[in-house]
């Protein structure tokens, strides 16, 4: 059985740096069982996720964000949502996608939620002949200001994230000292996480030791799973709707009843007719 996947942060003070390991095993292994995607498609659809939860770690309670990739060559549509409990959801279309594009061209729109805020701040990033992981970084950069980069592990499905943080003085004043970069950390760092890499570990214990034998201080760790928020009520609001500016008639074709999917996580819904009439009274 597989250990729960989960997002762990540490930090490093000696070279002034957060680093956030995700061990997204258990999180990919479920979402291979969902997605009907295979082969080259799978393989970048698992590098998009283990590279875009990572932005979990910049979120505070209540926020949620979505990711949502438009690419025009290669066609394709990739949708990933997270929120600040590490609860995340996802979909790639279409569901036979079969390519691992190193460069995409199209638009990224980037969607943050605040808590009582019923108007999340949305930003849209042009896409020319980039790959997933560089608009991740993009977006770290320019959204969030952060010095940061991502790191996908070829042994495992995992993932770390390194972020500069700045230097302060005793009196919480920002001081002009020269740091290691991002690029530079990771040169110097790299080993030993790819060590843990290497190890495909889902053992939170054998995992916090890894760091703190390194010096790191562990800071905390959430758990990260695909949990999808349709039910049923939702399908028959979702048709109801469509039925308003379609049709009832041209919607169910001629039908008492129709199967509707979620898209996210592939269940099936039995809608009858009478049911959507009834919640549009």
């Amino acid at each position: 059985m597989i250990d729960d996947s989960r997002l762990y942060s540490f930090l490093d003070t000696e070279n002034n740096f957060t680093v956030h390991f995700l061990d997204g095993q258990k999180l990919i292994h479920d979402l291979a069982i969902i997605h009907d995607v295979k082969s080259n498609g799978f393989a970048y659809f698992r590098d998009s996720i283990l590279t875009a939860q990572n932005l979990i770690s910049t979120l505070k309670s209540g926020e949620g964000l979505g990711l949502f990739i438009d690419s025009n060559e290669p066609y394709f549509k990739l949708k990933i949502e997270m929120n600040f409990a590490g609860r995340m959801r996802t979909l790639l279309m279409p569901e036979n996608f079969n390519s691992f594009p190193e460069k995409i061209t199209g638009t990224c729109r980037l969607s943050k939620v605040f808590p009582n805020n019923p108007s999340p701040y949305t930003s849209v990033i042009e896409l020319n002949n980039i790959g997933f992981h560089e608009v991740v970084n993009k977006i770290l950069k320019d959204s969030y200001q952060l010095k940061a980069d991502i790191h996908i592990s070829e042994n495992s499905d995992q993932s770390v994230m390194v972020q500069q943080l700045p230097k302060v003085n005793i009196n919480k004043e920002e001081v002009e000292e020269v740091q290691l970069t991002p690029k530079e950390y990771w040169v110097k760092s790299q080993k030993h996480i790819q060590d843990l890499f290497s190890k495909s570990t889902t053992e939170q214990v054998e995992i916090q030791k890894h760091f703190e034998d390194l010096g790191f201080t562990f800071l905390g760790s959430k758990l990260v799973e695909f949990k999808c928020n349709c039910s049923r009520e939702r399908m028959v609001r979702s048709i109801s709707s469509l039925c308003q500016s379609s049709g009832i008639n041209d919607i169910f074709e001629g039908k008492d009843e129709l199967e509707a999917k979620c898209d996210y996580c592939k269940t099936y819904y039995l809608i009858t007719k009478d049911e959507v009439i009834n919640s549009s009274l």
